[in-house]
């Protein structure tokens, strides 16, 4: 199931440069067909992950990204904390 979200995320957001809050609304409405509940916020989660990683690399890279680091990781938190909220209303 995850690769399918991979696929489908992959396409909506990185072909069609969709945001990841337009493929959530389209998750939840089920345009892309049934996943469930704990397979979203797993591969939302995933995501979030990704990002942090990256921002991570980014500040060893250079000092500058470093003196960001916790700031911006914890708005990334935030964000993908209010994307499972997103999916999760009713």
């Amino acid at each position: 199931m995850t690769e399918r979200l991979w696929e489908l995320y992959e396409q909506c957001c990185q072909v069609e440069m969709r945001s990841l809050d337009e493929f959530v609304r389209r998750l939840k409405a089920g345009e892309f067909g049934e996943f469930s509940r704990d397979d979203i916020i797993a591969f939302l989660r995933e995501i979030e992950a990704g990002m942090v990683e990256n921002i991570h690399t980014k500040a060893m890279e250079h000092h500058r990204y470093a003196e960001m680091e916790d700031q911006v990781s914890e708005e990334w938190h935030q964000y993908f904390d209010g994307l499972v909220e997103l999916f999760e209303r009713a």
